[in-house]
């Protein structure tokens, strides 16, 4: 990938794009790795971006190579998927927009941990470990890459504890609650990809999802899922706990103490 100007990109499978107020927008999404800059340092930035789209999937990361770019997600969704020695591949994470990915690769020098591909039509902004750190103060980048890894670290845990004490139909149903909102009911999501990312059988979401269906909770169409209630979807199935997913990333966080007062090495 070649960096170009951030707000029209035209290269061979990339579509041009053009985002009237990318400021406004990066504001609303508060992307954690950039997270709190004034806005002259994040003009400063966007100015020295590039914004692709990509139309169609896409790797953009490849697990045991290095990372070209921090991609930071503006529009879309892009699997994080895990390729173990025996080649079983298991979905680790679905990254939503706000969310970056290739940054920890890029500040350490490693290959990426895990391989990243593009859902249809998603767009994202190219970083590289030299600009944020052109623009991005010292102190609060520090900070901002404790709170990334203080959220995945929260919801590695979560994951391990859904993966041990729920059973597949709840799994089933607390993915589509942490994959959807509220604002963002839809997900384009095929069963097979629900299924590896929930450790099933597709014949089980197939089963939970058309019984979901039937109850008036979701409603498919060609590799979507929208939920339509999502109260019954927490709502206990008959002898099991409630299902309820930890949205501690939807919330507005508690304020973090300014830099200039917290403590200093």
């Amino acid at each position: 990938m070649q960096a170009v100007t951030p707000r029209t990109t035209s290269a061979k499978g990339r579509a041009p794009v053009q985002i009237p107020d990318l400021l406004s927008i990066l504001t609303r999404l508060k992307p954690a790795l950039i997270a709190d800059l004034d806005k002259p340092q994040l003009a400063a930035l966007v100015a020295e971006a590039a914004l692709v789209h990509i139309r169609r999937p896409r790797d953009i990361l490849r697990q045991g190579e290095p990372a070209d770019w921090i991609y930071l997600i503006i529009k879309g969704r892009i699997e994080v998927n895990y390729l173990d020695i025996n080649g079983n591949r298991v979905m680790a994470h679905l990254a939503v927009p706000g969310e970056v990915l290739g940054e920890v690769e890029q500040f350490s020098g490693r290959t990426c941990a895990a391989s990243c591909t593009t859902l249809p039509d998603t767009t994202v902004m190219l970083l590289d470990a030299a600009m944020i750190l052109r623009h991005v103060p010292a102190d609060l980048l520090m900070r901002n890459f404790a709170k990334i890894f203080h959220d995945r670290l929260t919801r590695d845990n979560r994951q391990h504890s859904v993966a041990m004490f729920y059973a597949a139909e709840d799994r089933i149903r607390i993915n589509l609650l942490t994959m959807t909102s509220a604002e963002s009911p839809q997900i384009q999501l095929s069963q097979t990809d629900l299924a590896a990312i929930a450790g099933c059988s597709r014949q089980t979401v197939n089963k939970t999802l058309s019984q979901l269906r039937a109850e008036g909770i979701v409603e498919m169409g060609r590799g979507e899922i929208r939920v339509l209630d999502r109260a019954r979807l927490k709502s206990a199935r008959p002898g099991c706990d409630q299902v309820l997913p930890d949205e501690g990333f939807a919330r507005i966080p508690d304020a973090a103490m300014p830099i200039v007062v917290m403590p200093k090495a």
